[in-house]
């Protein structure tokens, strides 16, 4: 049989306004979970675990050519030694910035959290329990390529920098409830900053220029720690909200 125009269009129109429906009733579903996630972390017990020790790392391997010669097994303590920045970190204090701010930032979100040092006062039988251990830390000091450029008249004009860096990985290890554990990589990095002008002289037809280098230094490392831990705690956050929606 061959349906009528009218009528296809109709069983569309039709078909069209289910689809509507269910979508609009799974994102009131999502909506719905995701509210009663946020409410359900007031009281939720969250235990943090912080590494063991903090992995510190140069990357700068130029710098063995003038060093002089080093056995194969001793670069890596050289380098670090010739650290500008990681040489005088104080592990302690950077994991204990990190650790405070992502344990604080989870308190914010609601959670009640526990730390290796309180652990032992989450009941025994309390299944919602989350774990969250920061498995390892990483520091890289390294140099950043970067390439300052503007546009002037048509014309580009660059100017490329070296810049130190130094680059933050983390791991974590999540363990929802009595769900499978999950490992999950992040990193970012703190870099030197350039504030910096292209000035084109309309007389001579000549641009220069002219930047200011603000370097980072190792008090900056701590701060950015605690910054990055509360940012981790976001994430963390976001992770446990998908993990409850994926089985709604």
């Amino acid at each position: 049989m061959k349906l009528d125009k009218s009528i296809v269009k109709i069983v569309g129109f039709l078909v069209g306004i289910v689809v509507l429906a269910l979508s609009i009733q799974a994102c009131s579903i999502e909506r719905k979970t995701a509210v009663a996630f946020t409410k359900k972390a007031n009281g939720t017990r969250l235990i943090v675990l912080q590494p063991d020790q903090l992995f510190k790392i140069n990357q700068k391997l130029y710098l063995l050519d003038s060093l002089g010669p080093v056995d194969k097994g001793r670069e890596a303590e050289v380098l670090l030694e010739n650290s500008l920045f990681l040489k005088d970190l104080n592990d302690s204090r950077f994991v204990d910035n990190y650790m405070l701010g992502y344990k604080n930032e989870l308190a914010r979100f609601g959670f009640d959290v526990y730390d290796a040092s309180t652990m032992d006062k989450v009941p025994a039988m309390d299944s919602n329990v989350i774990q969250v251990s920061v498995a390892q830390i990483e520091l890289e000091e390294t140099l950043y390529p970067f390439r300052d450029e503007a546009q002037i008249y048509g014309q580009n004009y660059f100017h490329d920098h070296q810049l130190n860096a130094v680059f933050i990985n983390s791991w974590f290890d999540i363990t929802p409830g009595n769900h499978k554990s999950s490992i999950y990589f992040a990193t970012d990095m703190l870099v030197d900053q350039v504030e910096s002008t292209f000035d084109y002289d309309v007389f001579s037809d000549q641009v220069r220029y002219m930047y200011n280098l603000e370097t980072m230094s190792t008090d900056m490392l701590y701060q950015f720690a605690y910054d990055l831990g509360r940012v981790y705690a976001g994430y963390t956050f976001d992770y446990l909200l998908n993990t409850e929606l994926d089985r709604v």
